[in-house]
């Protein structure tokens, strides 16, 4: 199926392609206009394949519902991107492809399990950013 007709029909749009000069910002503003407005895209391949300048336009206007990140244009995503701010986005550390995915899910769970319980019990987490 074509990608216009995949956008037009999918709920889900998942990006799955390597970066060259054919797919930098493949996905951008006129792909937006075909997905419908209650789709959502999932990027695990690399950043600059989705323009994120037009992707928040997207989600800002309501054109696309939902967006999830695992990777971006520019690694590590900037403190200054509007993605960071916006509730209808799931960013993740560029971890989705890792062959020990599990593994190193169950450890990061663990750590803020560990950092959890610390808050609770009124000690200092580990790797305290945020001084108070």
């Amino acid at each position: 199926m074509s990608l216009e007709e995949l956008c037009r029909k999918s709920e889900i749009v998942s990006i799955h392609v390597p970066l060259s000069d054919a797919t930098r910002h493949m996905v951008n503003a006129e792909v937006f206009r075909l997905m419908k407005r209650s789709a959502v895209l999932i990027n695990t391949s690399r950043g600059a394949v989705v323009d994120e300048k037009q992707l928040v336009e997207a989600l800002a206007s309501g054109q696309i519902f939902d967006a999830c990140l695992d990777v971006y244009e520019n690694e590590t995503l900037g403190q200054d991107s509007p993605l960071r701010e916006m509730d209808q986005v799931i960013l993740t550390p560029h971890t989705a492809g890792l062959p020990d995915g599990a593994k190193f899910h169950k450890k990061r769970y663990e750590f803020f399990a560990s950092n959890i319980r610390k808050v609770m019990a009124g000690e200092r987490p580990n790797c305290w950013l945020n001084e108070p």
